[in-house]
């Protein structure tokens, strides 16, 4: 009778090494063309039915786990990872020009990978760059999170009603709208992203702002003609606030400037108070 086959643990760490070194590669390319989580978590983002919060999640994991195994598998193959470590080391001695270069090479990689010089700094910019191509006026949250408030507060932070908001949700269709309900979990409790739940009644819903999408991708100059404000009254009001801007410059970089959010900087061309004024 044949003796059953003894499980290799080397050869089973060695596998999950492998596995996990593959799964990680593909969540980085995943995550580094993914659109930034404002925009990801409004229109519920999926790229092979995951989200990017499960994406990140997926490669957050797999990194610990690979860490772990890769210690499993050293320790089951300690003897020949030393034996080769001390011959590379005895290797090294007779090649010092060769190791004081691939040194000073990695050395000098980091520096500029930290630097952020070309071309590291491209490879990132690029990533940036697919990332922001996901964004549209019809991708962009009116406010940076606003899947996480509750109708109240989204309803107070544009300027509207929450009565009228929560009315015209149910003449929509909206089930189970409460004023303490965050819009990310009515929008799943009715099948929806956030943004498909504001869109269904952005027609009808009566606000002092009117809910322009993507304030933040927009110039001053935008969203002046959008409200029918004199782009000179527009610098004045802002310049009043110690806001000042260039000519293409987006207003979420004015807001991020100031620590406001974009929303403020379109109250201000307005004329009206923000929070924290007197």
């Amino acid at each position: 009778m044949a003796r059953p086959v003894r499980f290799n643990m080397k050869a089973f760490f060695s596998f999950l090494v492998v596995f996990g070194w593959l799964i990680l590669i593909i969540t980085g390319i995943v995550l580094y063309f993914a659109p930034a989580g404002r925009i990801a978590n409004w229109v519920q983002w999926r790229f092979l039915g995951l989200t990017k919060d499960e994406w990140q999640a997926v490669h957050t994991i797999f990194a610990f786990a690979f860490i772990i195994t890769g210690a499993f598998y050293l320790y089951y193959n300690w003897v020949i990872f030393w034996s080769y470590i001390k011959r590379r080391l005895q290797e090294g001695m007779r090649m010092r020009r060769e190791l004081v270069s691939s040194s000073l090479l990695i050395f000098f990689v980091l520096t500029l990978v930290i630097a952020g010089v070309p071309p590291f700094k491209s490879i990132m910019d690029f990533g940036e760059y697919l990332s922001d191509s996901w964004a549209s006026e019809s991708t962009e949250p009116p406010i940076p999170h606003a899947e996480l408030m509750t109708l109240a507060e989204y309803a107070q932070k544009t300027n509207g009603n929450v009565i009228e908001l929560m009315r015209n949700l149910e003449k929509a269709g909206i089930q189970q709208v409460d004023s303490s309900i965050q819009l990310e979990k009515l929008a799943e409790l009715n099948g929806l992203s956030p943004q498909q739940l504001i869109e269904k009644v952005r027609d009808t819903h009566s606000s002092a702002v009117p809910m322009l999408a993507g304030y933040g991708r927009r110039t001053v100059s935008d969203i002046a003609d959008e409200l029918g404000i004199d782009i000179s009254v527009a610098r004045e009001r802002l310049a009043q606030q110690g806001i000042s801007f260039e000519q293409q410059e987006l207003i979420k970089d004015m807001a991020e400037r100031n620590n406001i959010l974009p929303l403020d900087i379109v109250k201000i061309m307005r004329g009206e108070k923000i929070s924290g004024e007197e």
